[in-house]
């Protein structure tokens, strides 16, 4: 009875934990869908909305805490205890950084402008948005297979992060960008970067899922 009992406060917490990504994961897409149509209403939805995922961080944090006190779990349970203790701080981050690039969009209020690397630097939103949606089926479904894949797929989001910015520094410094884009290319300079944090924290989430699963983590990051 009393291991049926902590199964189901176990299951219970990966399906909050699993809850929690797929809101964190509304808030990458809103902020992204935001800046592509300019949306600044929508923007300020994702910044209202943070106080959600706070409020869940807070609440699973406390169920995490009482199952390692109570319950004394060993391997596996330890394992899943851990795993979802630490991977609500990375969730909580990845909605952070959906904040800060809403805000750059309310700050702008018009359409942005991408004077160089426009192809790129939508490739490179698409990657995030797609690994952080991977990530938290890698948790949810306890794929280590998919965890795996996201060292490399975050080398490619490196490489296209210092390809743009790159690029959009060698514009400033040889005068390629008008006035009206100067200000534009600033905000885009911290967006990526924003960005590319998003995927250390995807990669931080495929860690602690190899972990979970098997034990030890897959890679450094």
């Amino acid at each position: 009875m009393a291991r049926n009992r902590f199964t189901r406060k176990l299951n219970q917490l990966r399906d909050d934990v699993t809850d929690m990504g797929a809101i964190t994961l509304q808030s990458v897409e809103d902020a992204l869908a935001a800046l592509e149509t300019s949306n600044t209403a929508l923007a300020e939805r994702v910044i209202a909305n943070d106080n959600r995922i706070d409020t869940l961080d807070r609440k699973i944090e406390s169920q995490c805490i009482k199952l390692l006190a109570l319950e004394q779990p060993m391997a596996k349970d330890l394992r899943v205890i851990a795993t979802s203790f630490k991977m609500i701080t990375d969730l909580e981050r990845i909605g952070d950084w959906t904040v800060d690039i809403s805000e750059e969009v309310v700050t702008m209020g018009k359409p942005i402008h991408i004077p160089v690397s426009a192809s790129k630097f939508n490739e490179l939103v698409a990657d995030v948005k797609a690994m952080v949606a991977d990530s938290i089926e890698a948790y949810a479904q306890g794929d280590v297979q998919q965890a795996r894949s996201f060292e490399a797929r975050d080398d490619r989001i490196d490489y296209l992060y210092k390809d743009i910015v790159n690029n959009m520094v060698n514009a400033l410094a040889q005068g390629k960008c008008s006035t009206e884009t100067v200000s534009d290319v600033t905000s885009l300079l911290y967006i990526i970067r924003y960005l590319e944090r998003i995927a250390d924290h995807a990669v931080n989430i495929g860690n602690r899922v190899c972990y979970m699963e098997e034990g030890e983590r897959a890679f450094l990051k």
